[in-house]
């Protein structure tokens, strides 16, 4: 016996506890355990993070295993035992309700803050004009080979007959800006029997606007100096707000109110041709630059000719047609709005990203994510991109700290991984993941898996 050990006898009578220099080294070894000690794991150093680690682990694989999984098998949202994963093959599964400023690109199957302008082909749908849209055609193979053309349809008229058609709803002036800016452009598609014009009229003056029945409404009952054109009245004594941009040949003319144009300027058509913007400048008044450049001649005629009108509240988009021979023609015709007024054009708004509710087995107190993503701009992860998690159909949510544990693939895609202890959220099985970027801070997320426990 060592000569510091004692005997389980002398301790007992004389001591109270048993110190170390009482138990000889490696004295105490597996045997010397009983298997009812119930010894808890905080006396072992390091056991709990041992533990957690190699789970964690083994967790962040099986997540990204069933996220793989999902985008090898063209595969929408699984749900299994405990957790469910989605890599975006489609929408199901995102709360698209809850969504902001957000963007599903169905090409790479991903999402992603939206730029602040605001990108509408208007001549490539049908479904966003009104009127007598039978003598139109929206989205024709144009001369880049895209569908975005829109062209009125002279086999269509006779005799004296003209077509106007309109926005379904009109364009908020606030989306151009209270300071003026570009908002809308388009080209011509060719220069052959084209003649018809693109303008802008006033919410206030829809009734001036003609309807459904084809009629003898030159310029869209507004533009023209004939009584015999107008639709519902004369146009100036009714104080219509309205301006065009006339096509006719290889010229384009500035019109306000009852005829009054400005002198032609020259422009030329197709896929290489003039590509025109218009644009409401600081007193409301139409402009249109050729190329990007300013135009004196159309836009003096806007700013200070003839019944000239400022266009200061929300607008409907006018197309028209002369008939008798001709058509307008538009290789393209597209809008290029500001969803937030408050930002700059180039802005990247600040977006949420959130998901349907999946229903786990019970009510989970830890959840760890698993997510494929992408920092498109330079940002603090955590504070600038957030991610959060619910146990109760996203009334209460609680912060997940991500890291980054890896890159997925060449194209900049990382691995990111987290856990976070729910348990204080009321209790409940309705598990939902939130996702939110601050201004010009985008992360483009390409797929998660939710482990819980």
């Amino acid at each position: 016996m060592p000569s510091n050990s004692k005997n389980i006898a002398e301790l007992l009578n004389t001591d109270s506890t048993i110190a170390t220099a009482d138990i000889a080294d490696g004295a105490i070894n597996n045997a010397k355990v009983a298997t009812n000690a119930a010894i808890v794991t905080s006396k072992i150093s390091g056991l709990t993070a041992a533990i957690d680690g190699g789970l964690g682990r083994l967790e962040n694989e099986v997540g990204l295993l069933n996220v793989n999984r999902l985008v090898d098998n063209s595969a929408v949202i699984d749900d299994f035992v405990k957790g469910f994963s989605d890599a975006f093959t489609d929408e199901t599964g995102v709360n698209t309700g809850s969504n902001s400023n957000l963007l599903y690109n169905n090409t790479t199957d991903t999402y992603a803050a939206t730029n602040n302008l605001n990108v509408t082909q208007l001549g490539a749908d049908t479904t966003l004009w009104q009127g007598n849209k039978a003598n139109w055609v929206f989205g024709f193979s144009n001369s880049d080979s895209n569908a975005l053309g829109i062209e009125s349809s002279e086999s269509s008229f006779g005799g004296n007959a003209r077509t106007t058609v309109r926005m379904v709803n009109p364009t908020s002036r606030a989306s151009v800006t209270t300071s003026g800016g570009d908002f809308l452009k388009m080209r011509s598609n060719n220069t052959s029997n084209i003649s018809g014009g693109i303008g802008l009229v006033h919410v206030d003056y829809a009734s001036h606007i003609p309807g459904d029945t084809t009629g003898n409404y030159w310029g869209a009952g507004i533009f023209s100096s004939s009584s015999n054109h107008w639709f519902n009245g004369d146009p100036v004594t009714a104080g219509v707000k309205a301006a065009m941009l006339w096509f006719s040949s290889s010229n384009v003319y500035a019109y306000n109110l009852k005829g009054t144009s400005s002198s032609a300027v020259g422009i030329s058509a197709g896929s290489s041709g003039t590509e025109i913007t218009l644009g409401l400048d600081s007193n409301n008044k139409l402009y249109a630059k050729l190329n990007g450049t300013l135009n004196t001649t159309l836009n003096n005629h806007w700013a200070s000719g003839t019944n000239n009108k400022a266009i200061d509240g929300n607008f409907y988009i006018i197309a028209t047609g002369t008939g008798e021979g001709h058509n307008l023609d538009l290789d393209f015709l597209k809008t290029e709005l500001k969803v937030d007024a408050g930002q700059a054009d180039n802005a990247i708004l600040a977006s949420t990203f959130q998901s349907q509710a999946r229903t786990a087995t019970s009510a989970p107190t830890t959840v760890r994510l698993v997510l494929l993503g992408k920092e498109e701009a330079t940002q603090t992860l955590n504070t600038d991109t957030v991610f959060s998690i619910s146990r109760n159909n996203g009334s209460n949510f609680s912060a997940v700290t991500m890291a980054e544990s890896g890159t997925y693939n060449s194209s900049g895609v990382k691995i990111y991984t987290g856990t976070v202890d729910v348990s204080s959220q009321p209790s409940g099985t309705q598990i939902v993941l939130k996702i939110t970027s601050t201004l010009n801070k985008r992360f483009t997320i390409h797929g998660y898996s939710l482990l819980y426990k």
